[in-house]
């Protein structure tokens, strides 16, 4: 089967099982990208990034003391979903005559500096499905940061898209409503020279500690909740519905 033909029916099994967008990326755009846990991405040659939509409303639901119970349960749902795409790709993939790896949608290996084996939105990047917003956080066109992103890496040589510039302009509502001061402003084309240069995970990660006890103790969110605030997601202009 020919590049093209092969790239439309992997991506096609990705929309099929649930994704709002699938692109490629080229891992020789990104063959310095840091991994942990043992992953090893030589011998990879190609990403497969998919993104799922959050329904939207869950959004205005958040404030800044409470993520709510609706973001809390669409987060991880969400999540869920992305494992299970990501299992229909790998094995599409292994069908066609190629190898596959179906990364974790949100695994944490490194708890302190909230890292899981390897970057979802640098994939997400390379691939042209959207770019890296102010709030640190993947911004697609339709769906703005509202979305939740997974990856398949795969030996067969697919159809990569192009990363997407910066499109935030000179818009701070995000930086302006972390309840936590975790995000700064830089100029940036493309990407920030580090993740360190416009978000300090420490800062967030600290502030959502804070909040465990409160919202452990309420019914329906437990402790997976103090993994989410969503609070730059809320604000963001992209990806909002016209009332």
């Amino acid at each position: 089967m020919e590049k093209s033909a092969l790239t439309k029916r992997i991506t096609a099994t990705a929309i099929e099982a649930g994704a709002s967008i699938a692109g490629v990326a080229d891992l020789w755009q990104i063959k310095d990208l840091p991994a942990y846990d043992g992953l090893v991405l030589d011998g990879f040659r190609s990403a497969v990034s998919y993104a799922v939509a959050l329904p939207g409303h869950v959004f205005e639901m958040i404030t800044a003391s409470d993520p709510g119970r609706m973001y809390a349960w669409a987060y991880k749902t969400a999540n869920q979903l992305l494992d299970l795409i990501g299992m229909r790709v790998a094995s599409t993939m292994v069908s066609l005559g190629g190898e596959s790896l179906v990364v974790p949608s949100s695994m944490k290996v490194d708890v302190a500096n909230e890292l899981g084996h390897v970057s979802h939105k640098a994939f997400a990047l390379a691939a042209g499905i959207g770019w890296i917003g102010r709030n640190n956080l993947l911004v697609t066109p339709g769906f703005g940061p509202r979305v939740r992103l997974g990856t398949v890496l795969t030996d067969l040589e697919l159809e990569a898209g192009i990363p997407m510039d910066n499109k935030c302009g000179d818009c701070r509502l995000c930086i302006l409503s972390c309840p936590s001061n975790a995000l700064s402003y830089r100029e940036f084309k493309t990407r920030p020279e580090s993740r360190e240069d416009i978000f300090d995970s420490k800062k967030c990660s600290t502030r959502l500690s804070t909040m465990k006890e409160l919202l452990s103790k309420k019914p329906g969110i437990g402790d997976f909740a103090v993994t989410v605030c969503g609070m730059c997601i809320k604000v963001c202009p992209y990806g909002k519905r016209s009332k």
